[in-house]
């Protein structure tokens, strides 16, 4: 196994040393970045998807197949503790996560997290029209479930979100971004061709609603890719106990 990682990193070295002399320097104005396809996205943004944030639209339309890119690597990272780090007793929590009773962390908590959970939403749904969108609506709502994990207790903070979500509902956030190139490609589109969309709707609207879509799936990956990682670094996973 080992020859056959060190000859992939090998391999990816290769291609990338290969690769580099061909990318335009950096800050070079006459690069294609920097020309016209720079001039086509800010001219075009708004009417192709009906969206004012013209960096969400680069993010979840022009450069889809990227973002998901980066939904898959985060997905894994996941993955990746999960498979590592889950092997203690479920009962077994760190001292971080042990409950300390204390009125005023309780109270602030309780006072908090709604507001956080209620303003993460809104940096998803009007990531269209302001600053935000998916990856900071998810590391917001995430939070505040983390807040929960450390003030109330790993057991006591359960009732709000169960750790046998977390996977879950990173899992989700990958399938509705990808099912949603899924649904452009049986309608006859390309893959995550928003405007291919069966819903009888203008093209420019189609877009719009399919940002919508996607960030809500890259939202639900980095809730539940956040919040499992936190959960499997401090010894509170499902798997198999330690002798």
């Amino acid at each position: 196994m080992k020859f056959f990682a060190w000859f992939g990193i090998v391999i990816t070295m290769g291609l990338l040393l290969v690769a580099g002399p061909g990318l335009p320097a950096f800050g070079d104005p006459e690069s294609a970045a920097a020309g016209h396809v720079s001039a086509h996205f800010v001219e075009n943004a708004y009417l192709d998807s009906h969206t004012p944030n013209i960096v969400t639209v680069i993010i979840a339309d022009y450069r889809g197949f990227d973002t998901l890119g980066e939904v898959v690597v985060v997905f894994v990272a996941g993955l990746a503790c999960l498979f590592l780090l889950r092997r203690s007793n479920p009962q077994q929590t760190g001292h971080l996560l042990r409950r300390t009773d204390s009125i005023i962390v309780d109270l602030a908590t309780r006072v908090m997290t709604p507001i956080i959970q209620v303003f993460a939403l809104y940096v998803i749904f009007h990531g269209h029209y302001s600053p935000g969108g998916g990856f900071q609506g998810g590391a917001l709502f995430a939070g505040s479930i983390l807040l929960q994990r450390v003030s109330q207790g790993h057991e006591n903070s359960q009732h709000t979100f169960s750790r046998h979500l977390d996977t879950p509902f990173a899992i989700a956030g990958v399938l509705i971004f990808a099912g949603l190139g899924v649904v452009t490609l049986l309608a006859g589109g390309n893959y995550l061709q928003y405007d291919q969309l069966p819903l009888g709707l203008r093209m420019d609207m189609l877009r719009n609603l399919g940002i919508l879509v996607a960030e809500v799936g890259v939202a639900f990956a980095v809730v539940g890719t956040l919040v499992s990682i936190f959960d499997d670094l401090s010894c509170t996973g499902r798997g198999i106990p330690r002798d």
